[in-house]
């Protein structure tokens, strides 16, 4: 056993009173005494995190003694694994939704811990009456499978398949598909680990948030910081309770706080304020809202180091606050004709573009093309994409650039290990060929399920998706794991192969997207569970064994439910559903397969077509990295601060910061950006203790109040149908060109924009 402390100072540390074996502990806990006091720097070959957002929330202890793999955690992990599969893709399927958070099963599954911890009878599989934060850990890493990522993206193949385009697909391909997409998500993942989980650097910040819930429910250490007496425990069930009742205000009571556009209240009718000063449809100049979900829209923003923060808020400022705002008011692209920040796609008379006029079954049908318009984007959503072909590009050169001996080291074994990884080299590792396994074994089932239900995706199909993550999954894995910035870009890299590939058939493009975009995204998700393992000293093969069951049983869940579903709720997936069980995800699905896979990027980015400008973009997204790395290297120690500016400045940040816009506004990237510089700027520099203590129990408590105040909101108020009294402050945005998504300007009097004829 690691680092092991007496029975007394175990005793000294937890209220508890049952017995420990002499060199073991009752509980892994942050010597929070020791951590609020350093002000200095460690090494990683010391016995502390040389990152002190890691130190603060994650213990610097094991005692491999303390059981995991016991009766309590598998009956709590396959209970939420299912409730939440099926609630949370129950309500996928709706709009406006729900979506229970991991916070909430995190927070739900203490209690019942220690329940069942109590009133279980002692044996092998409840070997004590301590529900341990092992235990818990593994409990929210299966929960995390159904709760933390809501629906899985390839149950929206199910939905678009059944019921837009009618192909009545068997039951047994829905689940393949899901299944396949989930596991080789995990596969590549667990292979993917020597580069992305075991370094030090990747820390994964959004993980540290679960860490500081966990590590504030199982110790009850405290210790002073910048005078604040208060233990995280209690700090965290105030903020919480507080964050639950506010959320009332913006949420249902007072809507305008969280659209808080007071300078548009004053104009209304004045287009370029609305557009300027916006939040539903504008760049919001003015970066202030009362709404907790509003600024946390992307990410958590106490979560992201300010570094990184500035670099996605600089890219924000400079692609939407200038070059799309100019492309705008210049009419680039007849965007003037346009909502500025929407996600729709439009005809040439600014109505959502009809694609039952342009399909004949499942292909398209190139004379009513011809005859009805191209389709057309707003401004920021047409320059997005160029953003995300940089991104693509930029992330393959930055990561070569910048973290090549990193890369080399892991490959090669001699990555030198801080703390937590010393510790972990007390348990056997997972064999990499498990993990190659399963995606051997999954490879073939996926090759089989094109093959048999006819989907129209080659063979090499399958190779070509499997290519994409194998080439992103690791360079994704490092940005995201150091910035807690998602990087994944892919399904604009999978649209456009695919879109070129497999023109006029939509099936084929929606498995072949899914089989790479989803893959990364998935394996993402699931590297970060295995960091908060890590983190927490899990057992790799208990963590294996547990990820791996949830993994399949959350996709049986969600398939299940979305063919009962699909089967049994009456109008499910039309516009007009009594229920609003509209099938969101789905109907994006479909009009996305039909735009890329119908209509194709070749009619609308090839050379001399309308958006083929952007494609500049890759060459752009590879040359930026390049050049500032060669300019650091070439910058002598002297010009200190320059030389930091050039290795801080980050361009996968700066190009794919703003991955979510549309639909995520100007308000989801300044107001996010004003929390990171108070808290995780002047706060951590000025008041470091209390950020340290405080910090990331904070980021947990708003984030847990939040969901509760919302699924309290929705599930006794918004489904049973009840309203909130119409009145000034929830209709005031409303009423202004910015919340009625006005363009610049209007119709041309022929009632159209663009070429009268001539698209092909």
């Amino acid at each position: 056993m690691s680092r092991r402390s007496s029975k007394k100072e175990a005793e000294a540390s937890s209220p508890i009173t049952y017995p420990v074996e002499e060199g073991h502990l009752r509980e892994l806990e942050v010597d929070i005494s020791n951590v609020v006091d350093e002000k200095e720097e460690f090494d990683i070959a010391g016995e502390h995190s040389p990152y002190a957002e890691v130190r603060a929330v994650v213990p610097e202890v094991d005692d491999p003694a303390l059981p995991v793999n016991t009766l309590r955690m598998w009956l709590l992990g396959i209970v939420f694994t299912m409730l939440g599969s099926g609630i949370n893709q129950f309500f996928s399927l709706r709009y406006p939704g729900v979506h229970i958070v991991a916070l909430v099963a995190e927070l739900l599954a203490y209690p019942i811990g220690v329940f069942l911890a109590k009133v279980l009878p002692i044996c092998f599989l409840n070997p004590d009456r301590t529900f341990n934060i092992k235990e818990h850990a593994v409990v929210t890493i299966m929960s995390n499978v159904s709760f933390g990522y809501n629906s899985a993206d390839s149950t929206s193949i199910i939905q678009a398949a059944n019921a837009f385009y009618n192909f009545n697909i068997p039951a047994g391909f829905s689940v393949l598909v899901v299944l396949c997409c989930q596991l080789l998500g995990y596969g590549v993942a667990g292979l993917a680990a020597p580069w992305i989980i075991r370094p030090a650097s990747i820390i994964w910040p959004g993980v540290l948030s679960n860490c500081a819930l966990l590590s504030t429910l199982h110790s009850r250490a405290n210790a002073v910081a910048n005078g604040w007496k208060i233990s995280r425990l209690r700090f965290f069930m105030l903020v919480m309770t507080c964050a639950f009742i506010w959320y009332f205000f913006p949420g249902l009571i007072f809507t305008g706080l969280s659209t808080f556009t007071w300078i548009c209240w004053i104009a209304p009718k004045n287009i370029v304020v609305n557009q300027l000063f916006g939040m539903v449809s504008g760049v919001a100049l003015f970066p202030l809202t009362f709404d907790w979900s509003l600024v946390a829209y992307n990410t958590n923003p106490l979560l992201s180091p300010f570094w990184a923060a500035l670099n996605v808020f600089a890219g924000f400022v400079i692609f939407f606050w200038i070059v799309v705002i100019a492309i705008n008011y210049t009419g680039t692209w007849y965007t003037q004709y346009l909502p500025l920040m929407s996600a729709d796609v439009y005809d040439n008379t600014a109505s959502l573009y009809n694609v039952s006029k342009v399909m004949d079954g499942n292909v398209l049908d190139v004379g009513a093309y011809k005859n009805y318009s191209p389709p057309y984007l707003g401004a920021a959503f047409s320059f997005v994409y160029g953003l995300s072909f940089a991104s693509i590009t930029c992330v393959l050169v930055h990561v070569y650039l910048w973290h090549w001996d990193e890369i080399v080291d892991a490959l090669r074994g001699t990555l030198q290990l801080d703390i937590h990884a010393r510790l972990m080299k007390s348990y056997k590792k997972v064999p990499w060929y498990w993990f190659a396994g399963i995606i051997v074994v999954i490879m073939a089932l996926s090759i089989a399920m094109v093959e048999h239900y006819h989907t129209h995706l080659p063979v090499y199909g399958v190779f070509l998706a499997l290519v994409i993550p194998a080439v992103y999954m690791i360079p994704c894995g490092m940005i995201e794991g150091v910035t807690n910035v998602n990087a994944n870009q892919l399904n604009v890299l999978s649209e456009f192969i695919g879109g070129y590939m497999f023109t006029g058939k939509p099936l084929a493009n929606m498995v072949f997207k899914i089989l790479s975009t989803d893959v990364v995204g998935q394996g993402l998700l699931f590297a970060q569970d295995m960091k908060l393992a890590h983190y927490l000293k899990v057992p790799p093969r208990t963590l294996f064994y547990a990820q791996g069951f949830a993994t399949i049983l959350g996709a049986l869940t969600q398939t299940g439910v979305t063919l009962w579903m699909l089967g049994n709720v009456s109008d499910i997936c039309d516009q007009e559903q009594s229920n609003g069980f509209s099938c969101p995800n789905g109907r994006t699905t479909f009009s996305s397969s039909v735009i890329w896979g119908a209509i194709g990027p070749g009619r609308l980015y090839s050379a001399g077509k309308i958006y083929s400008s952007l494609l500049h973009f890759f060459w752009i997204g590879a040359l930026m990295p390049l050049i500032f790395w060669l300019a650091w290297k070439r910058c002598p120690e002297s010009w200190g601060k320059l030389k930091t500016f050039l290795k801080f400045t980050n361009w996968p940040l700066i190009f794919v910061g703003t991955y979510n816009v549309p639909p995520a506004t100007g308000i989801n990237y300044s107001s996010w950006f004003l929390v990171n510089y108070i808290f995780n700027r002047l706060i951590f520099r000025r008041k470091f203790a209390w950020w340290i203590k405080y910090n990331y129990v904070l980021a947990a408590a708003l984030d847990t109040g939040l969901a509760i105040s919302g699924i309290i909101i929705f599930f006794c108020i918004t489904y049973p149908g009840a309203q909130f009294p119409d009145w000034w402050g929830n209709t005031v945005w409303q009423n202004t060109y910015d919340g009625l998504m006005t363009p610049w300007k209007t119709l041309p009097e022929q009632g159209f924009f663009g070429p009268k004829s001539g698209w092909s």
